[in-house]
């Protein structure tokens, strides 16, 4: 065991070492000046304060990078293979690493050549390690290269040919790797070869083409250079690739702390500042999102779980991110000239505009914000926040008109998208004892009611479910009344920010004033404002939905339910409750007491991984034509179920999953989880 070692630099020469040196300092010279210069380009962009918190960037590296979880979750098996090539990459990496540290200490350490640590058990483990992590990268290399080949990614993988010579180039490297390894065993005549079993099964293929110990040290010369030679192609030519993304999607992933469905507001110093909302041009998205336009591979997982692109919108997020860093590297050096001969980067003449030529409007409104494109990127990637700081400059430029632009002025107007007066507000109420602020000032919990349950009639039946339950169970809530105005969330997602920071300051006001501290909701979308919108301007407040106070009611025995006798239910899963809140089980708990476990029937698209009813994003004050009309999937699907009702937790849910089934022909009812466990408790 003692004796079991290889030579390093075995059939290599000095002329040849002194050369190889040479061109891994060369290569790694290209290498950093590539990345140097890719930074350099991300830094035409505005600058969002981004610091490094290197406990929380270690803790992202471990939990993100190196377990591949995000790759992994989505497109199962092209996240396995892609982990299998991850993970013998790094195995052949830190194995070459090891080496280079053994040479290396012959020399500083001026030992007559005898290997100090590379022998023994430890060179038995290392071979098996680095033959099985070889393995690795061949296999996920061979199988990415087929599928490429076949095409079989499915149509909204971005590839291109330079990939196909990319991916086969790796291939080659691992190959060669291991057919170096077979000649290495024949004329060393290594007697234990089985350690390194990949090697010795290419040795004893070599053996039957011919190759003996007495003439396999020139092709072993010659496979070595070749492998070194392609090694080093590949270390230079790393940042001017597609696998540029293993620096730039590892640092963000490892820096970006961005939560779903989160914004970033915009001052009006910035205002005053620039003289517009939004981005009009390239330089003016920051660095972290230009950095994230090098992070995209194209692999397509947001455009398949776009429910835009699924309904035949002209939207596809990925094409998004992709155009926009074509553009990028147009115009990224020009900025970088103008800026050093002093002159303003938005005068230079581009030769496509960034609006209209690179990115349609139209791709812009068909977008919901369901998130879904950002939580399944393995790199990190928001296509949504490019998406919305686009759409800012074009509310900005007053380039939004129709029946969505109406609902803004009517927000302005009126405090709702509907335009109608504040002393409408409390109408859904009638006949109800419902207390307010004002009849009820000792209050533990404020009922959000939002604008969809104040006006919209269909909606109203909720929030009297919802009072009903809460009195039921002895809740100290009150409303706010007729004070209550809209979030504003749907016109910050539409990219109006002003109107949104308007509505936030009149309801942070009021909400101060009676000292508000718990807030209940049962419309998500005025969930995420109050939670993640609101505390960017003072307003911080425990806000939850309705479906996790009525579960926590049911569970402490404050809602006694039998389960009423239904046919099969089945659960929508608003996209801002499940996918950006993580709230998918007290839903279900909810329903499981109002109709029974076994009555519910799930959707193949549920909880996190949910479909977008189409709603969200402004898409509520959008006329679509039925054909093209955002959850026409989602409808089939509650459809194929066999459901006689669609349960939902959100008033726009409500009103687009209703329309779809009507659209559809079906008889199938839509009631919100709180009107399940209202008809199962009665009167």
């Amino acid at each position: 065991m003692d004796e079991l070692t290889r030579e390093i630099y075995g059939n290599i020469g000095t002329v040849s070492k002194i050369v190889f040196y040479l061109c891994a300092v060369a290569s790694v010279a290209v290498f950093a000046w590539g990345i140097w210069r890719r930074r350099q380009m991300w830094r035409i962009g505005r600058d969002d304060g981004e610091r490094i918190d290197w406990r929380a960037t270690l803790r992202s590296f471990c939990t993100k990078v190196l377990s591949q979880r995000t790759v992994r979750r989505t497109k199962r098996k092209a996240g396995k293979y892609h982990a299998w090539l991850f993970y013998g990459f790094v195995i052949l990496f830190i194995g070459t690493c090891l080496i280079a540290v053994e040479e290396w200490s012959h020399r500083l350490l001026g030992t007559d050549g005898t290997n100090l640590f590379h022998k023994g058990l430890y060179f038995v483990i290392y071979e098996i390690v680095l033959e099985a992590g070889g393995l690795l990268f061949v296999i996920g290399c061979a199988w990415f290269l087929v599928r490429m080949l076949r095409k079989g990614g499915g149509d909204t993988v971005g590839y291109r040919k330079a990939d196909l010579w990319l991916i086969g180039s790796l291939l080659v490297i691992g190959v060669s790797g291991f057919v170096l390894e077979g000649m290495r065993i024949i004329r060393e005549a290594t007697p234990s070869p089985g350690i390194s079993f990949v090697g010795w099964a290419v040795s004893r293929g070599l053996a039957v083409l011919g190759f003996r110990q007495e003439n396999v040290s020139w092709p072993h010369f010659l496979t070595w250079w070749f492998h070194s030679l392609l090694v080093f192609a590949f270390i230079a030519s790393l940042p001017f690739t597609r696998l540029l993304h293993l620096v730039a999607g590892s640092v963000n992933l490892c820096l970006v702390r961005k939560k779903l469905g989160r914004m970033v507001p915009i001052s009006v110093e910035e205002l005053e500042a620039s003289g517009k909302t939004g981005v009009e041009h390239l330089h003016e998205f920051t660095r972290t999102q230009l950095r994230s336009l090098d992070a995209c591979v194209a692999c397509g997982r947001c455009t398949d779980a776009c429910p835009a692109t699924e309904a035949g919108q002209p939207l596809s997020p990925m094409a998004i991110v992709q155009d926009l860093r074509g553009h990028f590297n147009v115009i990224a050096p020009l900025v970088q000239k103008a800026r050093r001969a002093g002159t303003d980067p938005a005068l230079i003449a581009t030769p496509r505009k960034l609006h209209g030529d690179v990115i349609s409007a139209e791709s812009l409104w068909a977008c919901t914000t369901c998130n879904a494109c950002y939580d399944v990127c393995p790199l990190g990637v928001s296509p949504v926040d490019l998406i919305t700081d686009l759409r800012r400059f074009l509310i900005g430029n007053g380039e939004l008109s129709g029946p969505p632009a109406v609902s803004l002025q009517k927000v302005q107007r009126s405090g709702n998208p509907w335009g109608l007066p504040a002393r409408e507000r409390f109408a859904w109420a009638e006949g109800l004892d419902v207390p307010t602020v004002k009849t009820r000032p000792d209050f533990e919990i404020l009922y959000w009611i939002g604008c969809s349950a104040s006006y919209d009639r269909r909606v109203q039946k909720v929030a009297r479910a919802v009072v009903k339950l809460l009195d039921l169970a002895g809740v100290n809530y009150a409303t706010l009344g007729p004070e209550e105005r809209c979030t504003g969330e749907f016109a910050r997602r539409m990219g109006d920010e002003f109107l949104f920071q308007e509505q936030a300051d009149s309801n942070i006001e009021v909400l101060r004033r009676y000292a508000v501290k718990k807030v209940i909701t049962h419309c998500p979308h005025c969930l995420n404002s109050l939670k993640q919108d609101y505390p960017q301007f003072g307003g911080d407040y425990e806000v939850v939905h309705h479906s996790v106070l009525l579960s926590q009611l049911i569970m402490e025995g404050k809602l006694k339910v039998n389960p009423a006798k239904t046919g099969p239910v089945t659960f929508h899963d608003p996209c801002y409750l499940a996918r950006v809140h993580g709230t998918t089980d007290e839903p279900r708990r909810v329903l499981a007491a109002a109709v029974g476990a076994d009555a519910l029937k799930e959707m193949p698209r549920n909880r996190r991984d949910t479909a977008c009813c189409g709603a969200g994003g402004g898409r509520m004050w959008f006329d679509d034509e039925p054909a093209k009309r955002v959850g026409r999937g989602r409808i089939d699907e509650a459809l194929a179920t066999g459901a006689e009702t669609v349960a939902v937790g959100c008033p726009f849910c409500l009103t687009m999953v209703g329309d779809g089934l009507k659209a559809a022909g079906s008889t199938a009812a839509v009631k919100d989880i709180a009107e399940l466990l209202a008809d199962a408790i009665g009167d």
